[in-house]
């Protein structure tokens, strides 16, 4: 049990990882542009440097963020309602949230697989993102491989909520 809780941990920490230089790229793509489109609006059309499909950049590093995040921290994504759980007895609380992760794993592989053939389909096809014209493939391979990174995670902890009983509690950490 332990080498899974490592292995949830090490996940968790690559994901970790890649969602935050995802999150720099964004930024630095975004401050880019700005300061790139104000200096051409200062020379009054002169200095004609822009970001070549900075939309595209910042919409597909976000997903790459948004994916890496939800397997980063899929242990701690459920809010449970106060109203409903208060009375509920630990036990019952742990197998609701072993579900839960047992949901999460299906959801990561739906998302693994789908994304998975559109990648064989973007290669097939050669499907090509709008602005930039690079292949659509490593998109979706990086998007799969994140989300087969959540469904692992979540079948993890739901082995480890279902052996050990114990989860994250939003209400007794008070986050």
């Amino acid at each position: 049990m332990t080498l899974l809780v490592k292995l949830s941990v090490l996940i968790s920490r690559l994901c970790q990882f890649i969602g935050g230089i995802s999150l720099i790229i964004i930024v630095l793509t975004t401050m880019t542009d700005v300061v790139a489109r104000y200096i051409f609006k200062l020379t009054g059309g002169e200095f004609g440097f822009t970001v070549k499909g900075s939309v595209e950049i910042v919409s597909y590093f976000m997903l790459f963020a948004l994916l890496a995040a939800f397997a980063a921290f899929v242990e701690r994504s459920q809010i449970i309602v106060d109203v409903f759980t208060q009375k509920m007895p630990q036990s019952i609380k742990g197998y609701m949230m072993g579900v839960f992760m047992l949901g999460f794993f299906v959801i990561g592989i739906v998302f693994a697989w789908g994304l998975y053939e559109s990648a064989i389909d973007a290669m097939e096809f050669g499907k090509v993102t709008q602005d930039l014209r690079i292949s659509m493939m490593p998109i979706y391979l990086i998007s799969a491989l994140l989300s087969a990174l959540l469904a692992i995670r979540s079948l993890i902890e739901s082995i480890n909520i279902f052996k050990t009983g114990e989860f994250f509690d939003a209400e007794e950490t008070g986050a």
